[in-house]
């Protein structure tokens, strides 16, 4: 029973104090999407569904103690491999007294846990945050990652009801049809 109500308040009393990275989040201004380590351009539509999926997966993310400290120059190198995504806030924010402007995760398939690395005016340096994804992770996110990079995603289109509009007949056609004020055709009208 005890270590049941030390699991259940633990990451009540770690987000004690200060806002729980998990909601800060949801305040970014802009995220970037690298890929192999180059910066992957998103339209709207799919900066919006990007964002509805990682949301989607963290909402039940618990924060915990994280051991991982980052350096720049190694987290500069691994970004050159695989997904990534940059969480870019307008303004710095504080959560367990540790700093950031950005927030910074890889994207993997079947990852139930991840580091959330802190950046500070574009340097990657210092403790991180570790999200246990409680269950989710990342799979349904990084499938569509892959849609953007292979530039096959299809476009749902809305049923609008088609219209018929009159074809409009050959020129040669109209001529033949055209009818003076006595009823006869212009080609009656010439032989």
């Amino acid at each position: 029973m005890r270590f049941l109500f030390f699991s259940l308040i633990f990451p009540i009393l770690f987000c004690a104090g200060s806002s729980c990275v998990v909601d800060l989040i949801s305040e970014a201004d802009m995220i970037v999407f690298y890929n192999n380590g180059q910066i992957e351009s998103m339209t709207e539509s799919q900066f919006d569904k990007v964002d509805s999926l990682f949301q989607e997966t963290i909402e039940d993310a618990l924060e915990m103690p994280a051991y991982g400290v980052s350096l720049d120059e190694l987290t500069k190198e691994e970004m050159k491999k695989g997904f990534w995504l940059e969480f870019k806030f307008d303004e710095t924010l504080y959560s367990s007294s540790m700093p950031f402007d950005s927030l910074l995760v890889k994207i993997e398939k079947n990852c139930f846990g991840v580091n959330l690395i802190r950046g500070n005016d574009g340097v990657y340096e210092g403790r991180c945050f570790y999200l246990d994804l409680n269950g989710n992770n990342f799979d349904k996110l990084y499938n569509y990652l892959s849609v953007i990079i292979s530039g096959e995603e299809e476009f749902e289109i809305e049923n609008e009801q088609i219209k018929e509009t009159p074809i409009e007949e050959v020129e040669e056609d109209k001529k033949e049809k055209e009818t003076t004020k006595s009823g006869q055709t212009l080609l009656e009208k010439l032989n």
